[in-house]
């Protein structure tokens, strides 16, 4: 459950942290489809490890203006490198 925690939440904050990144307004649109997903499950599994508490939304994954934490791509990659498998670039000046 720690590391289906780890994931949701690592997922949540990097497509929030490349949303902005993403200039094709179709390609923008199904990664908030996804990132809604995403938070749904976070949310879940927070609830499964600590049931009926604040955990869901905890103060790690939510800011104080209510929204999801949102990473920077090379943020997520030092994260996450161990389970990228496919290789994958990106560029500050945007996606698509």
């Amino acid at each position: 459950m720690a590391t289906a925690k780890a994931l949701e939440d690592t997922g949540v904050a990097a497509y929030n942290g490349a949303g902005k990144y993403i200039k094709n307004l179709d390609y923008l649109v199904i990664a908030g489809k996804i990132v809604s997903v995403e938070a749904r499950h976070a949310s879940a599994i927070r609830d499964a490890i600590n049931p009926r508490s604040k955990d869901f939304s905890g103060d790690d994954v939510v800011d104080a203006n209510g929204l999801d934490v949102a990473k920077e791509p090379k943020e997520i990659v030092g994260v996450a490198a161990g389970f990228i498998k496919t290789p994958f670039t990106w560029k500050e000046q945007g996606i698509g």
